[in-house]
């Protein structure tokens, strides 16, 4: 489920940034008989509340001494939509940070919805006050990014431990270089296999469909949306600016693949994302998915 990450972060961050349009919806409503309906939104608290240190007027009806309420409960989780959704739309796959600035959102907006009446002015003969659908939008809207942002956060790939077995053990590599001198010494013939002098790179799907790209030994080619790329793929949303590169290694036989994305690229048929940033050795005979199975690469 790694490739579904960004998507769930994507959408989730479109929702919290929703909350920025409930800055104008009605959040107190003062209602008295014969007499229209008022409103105050979010906006203008905050701009009551502003009031103590900016230049602006008070609003009518507010309540002196509740600017550290307004701060906290209107002001910071507007802040932290913000921030999160910024975040979860230019952020990588792979960071939760956004996520959790969702959940502190949520919480923060619940205090609003349930606080509310702490705004309201005693009121008078003939009035009452009740909650704007401000709240109800708030509550919506930063519930939904937090259903997205738990199935990001499932979805995230996770950190795999390198355990002491996987790493060589110093007295084991001395030894198998006591024993390669010992069979040079000795003059062992060397069985010498053909090696084909290139690799192929073969476009399965996607853009590349049906190319064929020869690679010599040591040749690399550089993948992305980025115009300077070897292999350019424009309009193609699930594949990264400067996705990654592939290079053929002829002495070992193998290619040597780096990831660089944000988007992922997989083995074709797993759903997990290769690790980033280190040089991989795939075999011949390997299909990777660029981003998604969309854009798929036989490695021949």
């Amino acid at each position: 489920m790694n490739r579904f990450a960004k998507k769930f972060r994507v959408l989730g961050s479109l929702c919290v940034l929703l909350n920025l349009a409930a800055l104008f919806a009605p959040l107190t409503e003062r209602i008295q008989e014969n007499y229209a309906t008022v409103t105050w939104t979010q906006m203008d608290y905050i701009r009551s509340a502003l009031a103590e240190y900016l230049p602006f007027e008070k609003t009518e009806g507010m309540i002196p001494g509740q600017e550290g309420w307004i701060f906290l409960f209107m002001a910071l989780p507007l802040v932290l939509s913000a921030a999160a959704g910024i975040w979860g739309l230019a952020g990588s796959h792979t960071q939760k940070g956004s996520s959790l600035l969702i959940f502190a959102a949520l919480a923060l907006y619940i205090g609003m919805a349930a606080g509310a009446p702490q705004l309201w002015p005693e009121a008078a003969k003939g009035q009452s006050y009740c909650r704007g659908l401000a709240c109800t939008l708030s509550l919506v809207f930063t519930g939904t990014g937090t259903v997205f942002a738990a199935l990001a956060l499932a979805a995230s790939p996770r950190k795999r431990k390198v355990t002491a077995e996987s790493i060589p053990q110093m007295e084991e590599v001395k030894q198998q270089q006591v024993e390669a001198k010992y069979n040079i010494m000795t003059g062992e013939k060397q069985e010498k296999t053909e090696m084909p002098a290139h690799g192929v790179l073969v476009g399965i799907t996607g853009v590349y469909a049906g190319a064929e790209i020869p690679m010599t030994d040591g040749e690399y080619l550089l993948l992305g949306r980025q115009p300077n790329n070897h292999l350019v793929f424009g309009g193609q949303a699930n594949v990264s600016r400067n996705h990654c590169r592939i290079q053929w290694d002829a002495g070992r036989q193998k290619y040597i693949f780096r990831d660089y994305s944000s988007n992922g690229s997989f083995l074709h048929g797993s759903e997990d994302c290769l690790p980033q940033n280190l040089d991989l050795e795939l075999e011949p005979g390997t299909t990777i998915d660029i981003g998604d199975a969309g854009n798929a690469f036989f490695l021949k």
